[in-house]
């Protein structure tokens, strides 16, 4: 519960208290401190950034979680070609009071070298102009010129007397841009909303009567930037699919048209095919009969039947438009799905608003964070996407560098029949990978966790007869079985050359997620405090060997500016 000081006649002694509770989800705006903990209480601001204690906030060791305030969606995550640093944002629940207007959410921000050890740095983008004096919700950042530019949606409303109000007095939504105030500082602590891009100068808002949500932008082959938003096409939602918005130079923005054979929905992406699945190649050829393959990813953010609020991706062949603005010859341009593939969840656990970006390092992937809609609220593990042209689906591994984080072998075990429980030694923060034989028979494989939550894979035989790959002239059928972790289910693909079921688990303090098969399904569900906790139980209702268990300790990502400085780089 959010407790308010007492009014009294001068506007800075009545919100300034010494009370020691947190704000919540109600945003801290005027439950501030300049210290971790302090108990001497401001108006929010750059002088007094950090949200009033709470002393029931729940800590993580290997997620990113703010320090003091509570936080929703990843924003603009970004590779830095010019230091070589990684840079994540997110929804930070602070806000400037801007004379009774805000209420948040701003920008908070994270910086990494080695994209496993992150450090925290000030709020990066604040409420502070009459454009979005309200809060700054859900942005993405592209790299222009190999420098980053931020676009942010600003939310305005009436704010103190005099103040103007965006979008000809009506409020809402505008897209505005932010370019780092100092381009030779390496973290980019701060963000100037005036600037050029190119030599170009830009002036914000740099679109008015938006919705939120605008992607990163990606160069048409006219040279032309787009990107999309979740306007529908009309001020904060409605009807009529998802608009695509251009310019020619970053600095001055149109809307181009509108989308309306793709799912429409919030925190929307477009992006091309990522890299194939590793151990996925051999399908190439029978997808490319059956079908072609996928130039791009469509992914959103939307409410399912039941009102939870869920992220799904679809894989497709996307053409851009004509160049140009709505009416003077610009066109959105061309969506199709591809045949015999499905929109599928990227995780139907407790996460949404999914946000990725390009890393250009080594090879080249896309990485997805999301937000895990846990109590305060953390960032999922990052995910690198890959395409399984088998599956015709994608496959949400998580990044490799999680494996430096392992520092220690827990417990282990090889070539075991399971029926009866099998115990492993774990911990709070612990990763659990399993491989087993797949089984001969139809069972229900449980990883059991503490405090009754558990890990599940109901297991069927195929329901029709397996063909190989080779020489077939179409791809195979995959068979479903259900898996499920804390409650939180969904439908697993299987094919005829998986000789094996495999499962990560990674236990984090107050959360768990689950990747079956590498990725082709991800689950994330809150749990009740792992303090304490020394062991997990494998148990199956009918006999399968388990190949190989394993449960490692996993470090800490939490380090300060300095050391994200001094280590080496991807």
């Amino acid at each position: 519960m959010l407790h308010l000081p007492l009014l009294t006649s001068s506007p800075w002694q009545r919100h300034v208290s010494t009370f020691v509770d947190g704000c919540g989800w109600s945003r801290c705006v005027y439950n501030c401190t300049d210290v971790p903990g302090g108990s001497q209480i401001y108006p929010c601001g750059p002088a007094h950034p950090l949200c009033a204690h709470s002393p029931t906030k729940p800590t993580y060791k290997y997620h990113l979680a703010d320090a003091t305030c509570d936080i929703n969606d990843p924003n603009g995550p970004f590779y830095d070609p010019v230091h070589k640093l990684y840079h994540n944002f997110y929804q930070i629940h602070v806000a400037e009071d801007q004379g009774g207007a805000g209420d948040g959410p701003n920008w908070g921000h994270w910086i990494s070298s080695d994209f496993v050890h992150w450090a925290q740095l000030p709020v990066a983008i604040w409420n502070d102009r009459y454009f979005d004096n309200s809060a700054i919700f859900s942005g993405s950042t592209t790299i222009v010129n190999g420098r980053p530019v931020i676009m942010y949606p600003g939310r305005c409303k009436t704010g103190g007397e005099g103040t103007p109000v965006c979008n000809d007095g009506n409020g809402g939504f505008t897209f505005a841009l932010a370019v780092p105030t100092n381009g030779s500082d390496p973290t980019y602590t701060q963000w100037s909303k005036e600037g050029s891009i190119g030599g170009q100068p830009f002036t914000n808002p740099v679109l008015n009567f938006t919705g939120d949500d605008p992607s990163t932008a990606w160069r048409t082959k006219d040279g032309e930037w787009r990107l999309i938003g979740n306007t529908r096409c009309s001020q904060e939602g409605g009807t009529g699919g998802n608009a695509i918005f251009g310019s020619a130079d970053f600095a001055a923005w149109y809307l181009v048209g509108c989308i309306t054979t793709m799912m429409s929905g919030e925190c929307p992406s477009i992006f091309p095919l990522p890299s194939l699945t590793p151990g996925s190649e051999h399908y190439v050829a029978s997808h490319s009969r059956q079908a072609p393959m996928p130039t791009h990813v469509h992914k959103a953010s939307l409410k399912n039947g039941l009102g939870y609020f869920e992220d799904k991706s679809q894989v497709g062949v996307w053409i851009d438009g004509a160049p140009g603005p709505a009416g003077q010859g610009g066109t959105a341009g061309t969506w199709e799905v591809t045949a015999g593939s499905v929109a599928q969840f990227v995780d139907r656990g407790k996460a949404y608003a999914g946000k990725d970006f390009y890393d250009p390092t080594g090879k080249g992937r896309r990485i997805l964070w999301l937000w895990g809609q846990l109590e305060s609220g953390i960032q999922t593990l990052p995910r690198e996407v890959t395409y399984h042209p088998g599956l015709q689906r994608l496959v949400y591994a998580p990044v490799a560098e999680m494996l430096q984080l392992r520092t220690a072998k827990l417990d282990s075990a090889s070539a075991v029949p399971v029926l009866a429980p099998l115990t492993l030694r774990a911990s709070a923060h612990c990763e659990l990978e399993l491989t087993f034989a797949r089984p001969p028979s139809a069972t229900n494989i449980e990883v059991r966790l503490p405090h009754g939550a558990a890990v599940t894979v109901n297991y069927t035989l195929p329901t029709t007869p397996e063909e190989s790959v080779e020489g077939a002239g179409t791809l195979p059928e995959a068979w479903m079985v259900q898996v499920s972790l804390g409650g939180f289910n969904d439908s697993l693909p299987l094919l005829a050359d998986d000789t094996s079921l495999t499962m990560r688990v990674f236990l984090d303090g107050f959360v768990a997620e689950a990747y079956f098969m590498g990725g082709r399904v991800a689950l994330t569900s809150d749990l009740v405090d792992l303090g304490g906790v020394t062991n997990v139980q494998v148990a199956s209702t009918a006999k399968v060997t388990l190949n190989k268990a394993v449960v490692y300790a996993m470090g800490d990502i939490h380090v300060d500016v300095e050391e994200v400085l001094t280590r080496g780089g991807p």
